[in-house]
């Protein structure tokens, strides 16, 4: 059994026709793991790094890393329970 050039074209057709959505799926899922990353970095950025944090008080440490929650889960769309 051999395919002709018309077969293989009309193959080829329906190909491109089945592959048509699964492009823009995979378009739509490579625009969100670049706004992942891009969060990700922008958070990795905003990271505590402060030498003083070490030396402040409890009660401080704790007001500061949940402000950097509060901000981080506002970014990624989330809303913390309270």
């Amino acid at each position: 059994m051999s395919l002709t050039a018309t077969d293989l074209s009309e193959i080829r057709s329906i190909m491109r026709e089945e592959l048509k959505p699964l492009e823009g799926k995979l378009e739509a899922i490579e625009n969100d793991v670049k706004e992942i990353y891009a969060m990700l970095k922008q958070m990795k950025s905003s990271v505590i790094t402060d030498k003083n944090f070490a030396k402040v008080s409890v009660e401080a440490k704790l007001l500061r890393l949940n402000a950097e929650l509060l901000e981080a889960a506002k970014q990624a769309g989330v809303t913390l329970p309270r």
